[in-house]
């Protein structure tokens, strides 16, 4: 019998090794067929799919009723002026608790209140986020970035503005789409309110991806606590073979279980060896408690648990296990829509917000002018700053790292 111990210390770098195979074959078959000639462009660790064939979908959509299109875009300039204000300050005041935190490390100031910075990174698949997370966000991500390029593609059809091709690309592994309007046309015929409303039209549909998942989740989701849902059962333990996953804990010898904090208050009290009634899908289970592996004196079930928001019915019918797998994906539209369209709008390069702001002050103070072009480069290069500084402070910060990792 063959043994295969010596690749166990391969199998950390197995996703790794896959995806570096993938691109070795692209690469030959760009190298043997010439893929470009087929609208495939390939480099460095960049594939892009370049095509015509949506130009009819935009322009039949960007052309009907256009003038009710005009007036969507054109409110979504407003909201989006208002949220990268705000994604600024947030950065900003981020960027302020890391210097804090930094300070109250070095006993320059008095640790009164805790420094409380949150995690800013990219999404970098293996880096900065474990492989298993990139895969459970992977099609919420895709989504927001198709929506996002095909407003961008409706809003400048709506305007008149030719668009010359539309396709997807891949940068490592990230997925992404685009819409390529004439910039030709954009720099010299288009209006300013066109240009505008072109640069509001990506972000602003994301922002309204982020308000759609959360009007699902207050219509779809049921919102009063009811018990504490399995979602696992860890080998070897005092519940391995009594409970299963999916089930819901509603009491504890008599004790009513409404949330995984009263879960933990009951586990308070208890001892290892304590049979214990539980009261689960409306039966009765007993099951003698175990030690804790780090703490012997503490009790221990051995499950991984979630507090249990069902779904509203008739969609209970379909179980806790799509439930829960429901909510955690509305969960990752509402953050990875709201955060991509929030960082879009930073007045930044490449950011369409970086565009918009541009506009902004060519309308009120000048490009033409020193003074324009001071402040617009000063916005720049401060947004600029502060935003590499939370990224390079996180990744200095193992805790907040670990967030992403898992």
């Amino acid at each position: 019998m063959l043994q295969f111990e010596f690749l166990a210390p391969l199998l950390p770098f197995l996703p790794w090794i896959i995806i570096l195979l993938a691109w070795a074959i692209l690469f030959a078959i760009d190298a043997s067929t010439s893929l470009k000639k087929h609208g495939v462009e390939v480099g460095p660790f960049m594939v892009m799919i370049r095509t015509k064939r949506f130009n009819n979908l935009l322009d039949r959509v960007g052309r009907w009723h256009p003038r009710a299109w005009r007036y969507v875009w054109s409110g979504f300039v407003g909201v989006c002026f208002v949220f990268a204000i705000l994604g600024l300050y947030l950065l900003c005041l981020n960027l302020w608790e890391f210097i804090r935190a930094l300070l109250q490390v070095l006993g320059l100031i008095e640790t009164i209140v805790p420094a409380n910075p949150g995690a800013v990174a990219l999404l970098l698949p293996g880096i900065t986020i474990s492989f298993t997370t990139f895969l459970e966000l992977l099609v919420p991500l895709a989504v927001t970035v198709v929506f996002h390029e095909f407003a961008h593609g409706v809003a400048a059809r709506a305007d008149d503005i030719p668009v010359k091709s539309a396709g997807a690309f891949a940068v490592f592994i990230l997925p992404g789409a685009f819409v390529e309007p004439d910039e030709e046309y954009v720099k010299v015929k288009a209006t300013r309110r066109a240009r505008v409303r072109l640069y509001a039209a990506g972000s602003g549909t994301n922002l309204g991806l982020a308000f759609v998942s959360i009007l699902l989740a207050f219509a779809l989701v049921v919102h009063v606590p009811q018990g504490v849902l399995v979602t696992g059962i860890i080998p070897g333990s005092a519940a391995d073979g009594v409970l299963s996953p999916w089930t819901v804990i509603t009491g504890m010898n008599g004790t009513a279980i409404t949330t995984a904090d009263d879960l933990s208050v009951f586990m308070q009290t208890a001892h290892p060896g304590d049979l214990i009634q539980f009261t689960v899908n409306g039966g009765k289970v007993n099951l003698t408690l175990g030690a804790y592996p780090q703490n012997a004196s503490r009790a221990y079930i051995g499950i991984y648990l979630v507090t249990n928001y069902p779904l509203v019915a008739p969609l209970n019918l379909l179980g806790p296990a799509l439930g829960i797998e429901f909510q955690r994906s509305l969960a990752w539209f509402y953050l990875i829509a709201l955060g991509l369209g929030i960082m879009n709008l930073l007045p930044t390069p490449p950011f369409d917000g970086d565009k918009l702001f541009k506009e902004l002050i060519d309308a009120t103070i000048s490009l033409e002018r020193t003074s324009g072009r001071a402040v617009l480069w000063g916005l720049r290069i401060f947004t600029l700053a502060v935003l590499v500084l939370n990224i390079v402070f996180t990744l200095l910060n193992p805790s907040l790292l670990a967030m992403f990792l898992g």
